[in-house]
């Protein structure tokens, strides 16, 4: 679980099913998963497992008490499927995402447009500490930025990463490092790995 004193930073906690609910879909980056992280699911999400979906995305994997899972090479192919599932889930229904952080908001997002609810949906991070990064001057992104500046990916501006995150751009905000102050960048250290 992470903590923050900075308020627009997420906090995230284990997934837990809503036994009220008519439908479940649990989405689960695969590369993140520590051994025995698919049976740990299949135990939590046992008591609602005639109702559950689950989509896997990334390396296929078995799943004994998870069901049939559809197995989805990446998270683009999670957004489509979302976008052509719109008849299959309403109101009553819940969404689990596991994964790291960039792939938790592609999902919620494409979750959201398709009628998903902030309460319908249960984020649960896990895996590495990278970040999605957007810059607030090209407004292009910087994808699995595990260092504190990063050159941005669309402008080549060197950025420094705030922990100030957008939930609507699912992305943490970079800002030019060195305006005040041209070619003064700090020393790149590691900290997202």
């Amino acid at each position: 679980m992470m903590h923050s004193d900075i308020k627009s930073r997420p906090t995230y906690r284990a997934l837990e099913p809503d036994l009220a609910a008519a439908g479940h879909l649990l989405v689960v980056e695969t590369a993140t998963l520590q051994p025995g992280g698919l049976a740990h699911l299949a135990d939590t999400f046992a008591p609602v497992a005639a109702r559950l979906h689950t989509w896997l995305v990334g390396e296929a994997q078995a799943v004994p008490g998870l069901g049939k899972p559809w197995h989805l090479p990446a998270v683009a192919d999670v957004v489509d499927a979302l976008a052509c599932a719109t008849r299959g889930y309403g109101i009553g229904d819940r969404l689990y995402v596991q994964g790291t952080e960039p792939f938790l908001w592609s999902v919620a997002t494409a979750a959201a447009i398709v009628g998903f609810g902030p309460g319908q949906i249960q984020l649960c991070h896990a895996g590495s500490l990278q970040r999605r990064v957007w810059c607030t001057h090209c407004h292009g992104f910087t994808e699995q930025v595990t260092t504190n500046v990063v050159p941005c990916a669309g402008c080549g501006r060197h950025l420094l990463v705030r922990d100030h995150f957008s939930r609507r751009l699912g992305a943490f905000m970079g800002v030019m490092v060195d305006a005040e102050a041209p070619g003064e960048i700090p020393a790149i250290e590691e900290v997202f790995a």
